[in-house]
């Protein structure tokens, strides 16, 4: 029993997570920069011709689609370390709730202490449900995988019949007031440490209602696990003519769908307490779930494809190091961009549009692929990965690399 080792990695797969980090630091800059009540319109805040224009961009290629992939990703991570503990001989129920209830810890302090967008609690109470299905077979999650994409349907149609029937407007969620708005942001840019904590907590508790997507990340995590049973993973120069199919099919389905919802999301106003739940909402709102699917399968195996030609292998291989050191990229995205924004430093909170936020998105992620090949040159694991598998395995793994030879981190397997 023990972490993987180098040797083991997978590379498309860390490549993979390594770009949604980009796509998670591009949805997430607004709300590291405005509150939790209006991340899903920020028109509230902003309504000018570049912003609207650059957060059209966001929500049509990024919004939705890389927060897919990292959930897939965490299914079909799950399925390798179970196939890992296997071939150790090791007792995967032996350490893996420790590695949840660690990640839960994570999320706790990085949802209540730097930023109330956290997704790990959310993944690890999702992860702790994905053990259910650890010796089910492949038809029936493939069944499960069917009945949960249904939910968002059922709900969506429940809401809109309800509105129908009664006459009256019922909120899909909370809808934000311009007063509590403004005092969050008041508080995010001028108050203290002890007032920003307090806020804190307020804006975690609102974000709960986001839970629902444990509903939907369960779907994509099971995903994850048959598409690692099915060894296309492990095989993808087997699966070429596979993989050309779906990049024709959900790449180009995947940006008219996308642009679709997102133009549509645009021509309706702002929602209000008396805002109801029309025919189009209803539309956008499902195509709202299952466009991100459609665009994110088609990113996925386009990246399959270009790394079987060795120059464009060599070029990617980068990100490969972002993605093994996701954990920590993740966390280190929300503390620059908290401290950058906050009182601490700034002030800039609430002042920021989408158009701006994405120079220091750029500048960022664009420091995190440097930085991540460089640490890995020097140290097996990044520092957050490092605690978390001592966390894990009740003992701290060595750090530092002995010897580090060019490009070890690089390994792959099955190509």
């Amino acid at each position: 029993m023990g972490p993987t080792q180098a040797s083991e990695r997978i590379l498309y797969v860390d490549m993979l997570r390594g770009m949604a980090l980009f796509g998670i630091i591009t949805a997430n800059m607004r709300g590291f920069n405005a509150p939790e009540s209006v991340y899903g319109e920020i028109r509230f805040l902003f309504h000018g011709r570049a912003d609207i224009i650059a957060q059209a961009f966001i929500d049509t290629f990024i919004q939705g689609k890389f927060v897919t992939l990292f959930s897939f990703l965490f299914g079909l991570g799950f399925a390798i370390q179970m196939t890992r503990a296997e071939e150790r001989g090791a007792r995967f129920m032996g350490f893996y709730p420790r590695r949840l209830a660690a990640l839960a810890l994570f999320g706790l302090i990085h949802g209540l202490a730097i930023w109330w967008g956290d997704i790990l609690l959310m993944y690890a109470v999702t992860g702790a449900i994905l053990l259910l299905f650890r010796k089910t077979t492949q038809k029936t999650v493939l069944i499960w995988i069917g009945c949960l994409m249904l939910a968002p349907i059922l709900v969506m149609s429940g809401v809109y019949i309800a509105t129908l029937a009664s006459h009256q407007a019922i909120p899909f969620g909370p809808v934000p007031t311009m007063d509590k708005v403004q005092n969050a942001i008041n508080i995010y840019s001028h108050g203290s440490v002890a007032a920003i904590y307090k806020e804190n907590w307020v804006q975690w508790k609102g974000s709960l209602f986001g839970m629902f997507f444990t509903i939907w990340a369960l779907a994509l995590f099971l995903m994850g696990l048959y598409v690692w049973r099915s060894g296309i993973v492990t095989r993808l120069s087997d699966y070429g003519d596979l993989m050309k199919r779906v990049c024709r099919v959900c790449l180009p389905l995947g940006i008219v769908l996308n642009a679709v919802v997102t133009i549509l999301g645009l021509t309706q106003p702002l929602p209000d307490a008396n805002t109801k739940m029309t025919f189009v909402t209803w539309i956008t709102s499902l195509l709202g779930f299952f466009s991100p699917l459609v665009l994110s399968a088609g990113y996925a195996s386009g990246l399959a494809l270009l790394i079987r030609s060795d120059a464009w292998k060599r070029r990617l291989t980068p990100f490969a190091a972002v993605g093994r050191m996701a954990l920590t990229n993740y966390l280190m995205q929300s503390v620059i961009c908290t401290f950058f924004y906050y009182s601490y430093t700034t002030g800039l909170y609430g002042r920021v549009g989408p158009a701006m936020g994405l120079i220091p998105t750029f500048i960022i992620y664009g420091a995190q692929i440097p930085f991540s090949v460089w640490w890995l040159k020097q140290f097996r694991f990044g520092p957050m990965e490092w605690l978390w598998r001592g966390m894990t395995y009740g003992k701290l793994p060595a750090f530092r690399k002995a010897v580090a030879p060019e490009g070890e981190w690089q390994a792959a397997v099955g190509g």
